[in-house]
């Protein structure tokens, strides 16, 4: 199966997952820590790379911040979130929210556009060469020396029932969760990544409880700024 058609099965997977977890009890994000340590260095525009409902884009917006953007692969998360901004935004809505794919951002975005990227939980929803192609289209449409936040699954706690995709590194596909795939993420692994492209300034593990499952699993919290 190649890219296109993974990434597929990742949309049609969300757009059915998305509803149950607009439904579920709002949980921390890292993300929101991010933010408040790094909020005076923080620069508009804002992109958040799979936005889901827009919860933290409403989030920016309450804190005074103007210039928003989110995309997300699940047409059914970007309703929720026109829903949830239209107020704010108005007319320009369907611009500041969009479908799409996180592997092919220059497509939507003029290069260098963003200030500041936001991407929670997200980046491993691929393969790991679509999470590099990922890494290089953030370096595309983010400005020179803007910082990208991104939180990724760790190998510290692997999956269950999964199988590692032939020719593909830190990648597996769950069979609880339709066959898509899924990047679970050694420090080197994601180091590799991105390192030509962007300076990480902060890698750390930490613990996160799963919104609808109720497990914990750790996520990588990394910090970095565009070379």
């Amino acid at each position: 199966m190649n890219l296109r058609e993974e990434h597929q099965r990742l949309r049609e997977f969300w757009n059915r997952r998305t509803s149950k977890r607009s439904q579920a009890a709002s949980q921390f994000r890292y993300q929101n820590d991010f933010y408040q340590r790094y909020k005076e260095q923080l620069r508009e525009p804002f992109l958040d790379v799979g936005c889901g409902d827009g919860e933290f884009l409403e989030f920016l917006i309450k804190n005074g911040r103007k210039e928003v953007y989110g995309i997300d692969i699940s047409d059914v998360a970007v309703g929720l979130a026109r829903e949830r901004l239209h107020r704010y935004v108005e007319d320009e809505i369907d611009e500041r929210v969009k479908v799409g794919d996180m592997t092919c951002l220059s497509q939507y975005y003029e290069e260098g556009f963003f200030n500041t990227i936001i991407c929670e939980g997200t980046f491993h929803q691929t393969t790991y060469s679509g999470a590099r192609l990922t890494a290089m289209e953030m370096s595309k449409v983010v400005s020179e020396g803007g910082l990208v936040y991104v939180s990724v699954r760790s190998d510290s706690t692997p999956p269950k029932n999964a199988d590692l995709v032939e020719g593909e590194r830190e990648t597996y596909r769950l069979r609880d969760e339709d066959g898509i795939v899924r990047c679970y993420f050694s420090e080197r692994g994601f180091v590799d990544l991105v390192e030509d492209v962007f300076e990480i300034l902060e890698l750390e593990e930490k613990e996160l409880l799963a919104r609808i499952e109720k497990e914990y699993y750790k996520m990588r919290i990394v910090v970095m700024k565009k070379k």
